[in-house]
């Protein structure tokens, strides 16, 4: 009964913060009025001045004071991307100081869902995923790492509630490159590996290339030129006069199951210039960061979990007798058997619930816990 409270408390965890995440608060236009020593400033304070109405709907005072640096640092300089739409009616100066007036249309959605994340999220994290580790890494074939992205996504992680983000910097070069060119999710001794040497749940990987296009500067180098120049390898790497696409392939991937919790691709490009690769990738990050903390926190508000069962010297008996012994456990769905490996059988399981519970369920029916972490049970 304990293990069926904890589940019920769970799902009604779950339940509740979806229903936040989905149902849309169709607010009435706000009309508020900002100052500042600037027209630009009055518009701002008057935007700031909107969004805060509308976190009181959302939110209450308490909550509100409680949290007020987080909401400060990271709702307020955000300002106009919250606005949906807006019309001045007003605007005038006096004695040096600006009057704005405006009606303001708040992306209430949007604005639930970073409140969200610093309130409620990692409460959810904790409850359904038991805060699992998670590696970022993002390279090219040649297994050269691309810290900003790899920095942008571990912060779009931490935004959503995601807290134990293990360092990768001192993953060997050849394992890097393994990565670049290998699919992890078939590759189960390099899961393995990386699992045993950094002790990772979930690993994201941002594989990178760049492409330039039409560039004259790639044409001119393909071209043999005279070295006794001093001058002109600089000035050839500065002659790309061709856009230059910048290509993220990105896989959100559980390091113990081979699940693939995401997988997508994206393109951008950029104008000529030194920077222009730079410049590609910039624009891309904010897609990437985006697409993987969103199918994240979605994993984590998924109430059924899929946990894998590790079963060990016949302890459920024949691989029949495990599948109906494990099928009538409280919260259980639906069980898979999966493979059998030198007297251990490899069971997939539906439930309502994290690995925790699953395994408080499967003691309390006498089998004896050997091992557990956030995604399989071994008996």
């Amino acid at each position: 009964m304990r293990g069926m409270g904890r589940i019920w408390k769970v799902s009604g965890i779950v339940c509740l913060l979806l229903w936040m995440m989905a149902v849309l608060v169709c607010a009435s236009p706000v009309t508020v009025t900002g100052q500042g020593s600037t027209e630009r400033n009055a518009l701002h304070d008057a935007m700031r001045q909107a969004i805060e109405q509308q976190i009181g709907v959302l939110i209450d005072s308490r909550t509100y004071v409680e949290n007020y640096q987080v909401i400060n640092d990271r709702i307020y300089t955000q300002s106009a991307g919250y606005i949906e739409s807006y019309e001045v009616l007003q605007s005038g100066s006096a004695n040096g100081l600006w009057q704005v007036t405006i009606t303001a249309q708040v992306r209430s959605e949007a604005l639930r869902t970073d409140l969200m994340s610093k309130l409620q999220k990692k409460a959810l994290i904790g409850a359904n995923m038991q805060d699992p580790r998670i590696g970022v890494l993002a390279v090219d074939s040649e297994g050269m790492e691309y810290d900003g992205l790899e920095n942008e996504i571990i912060s779009g992680l931490q935004n959503q509630g995601f807290s134990r983000l293990v360092d990768l910097n001192q993953i060997e070069a050849s394992v890097r490159k393994r990565l670049a060119s290998a699919d992890a999710t078939g590759d189960a001794s390099l899961r393995n590996l990386l699992v045993n040497q950094f002790q990772v749940d979930y690993m994201v990987t941002a594989k990178v290339s760049m492409m330039e296009e039409n560039g004259l500067g790639k044409i001119i180098r393909q071209v043999p030129l005279p070295d006794d120049n001093p001058f002109l390898p600089a000035v050839l790497n500065n002659l790309q006069l061709g856009s230059v696409q910048a290509n993220v392939a990105v896989r959100m991937l559980n390091m113990n199951t081979g699940e693939i919790i995401y997988a997508g691709s994206f393109s951008e490009k950029s104008g000529s210039g030194s920077n222009a690769a730079s410049k590609a990738l910039a624009k891309i990050s904010p897609q990437v960061v985006n697409a993987i903390s969103k199918a994240a926190l979605e994993k984590a508000a998924n109430p059924e979990q899929h946990v894998t069962v590790l079963i060990t010297n016949g302890r459920l008996g024949t691989m029949s007798q495990a599948y109906q012994w494990l099928s009538n456990l409280p919260g259980v769905h639906r069980v898979f058997t999966r493979s059998t490996s030198q007297g251990t059988i490899q069971v997939d399981v539906d439930y309502d619930g994290t690995a925790y519970d699953l395994a408080s369920e499967i003691e309390r029916n006498g089998i004896s816990i050997l091992e557990m972490n956030s995604e399989y049970v071994k008996i």
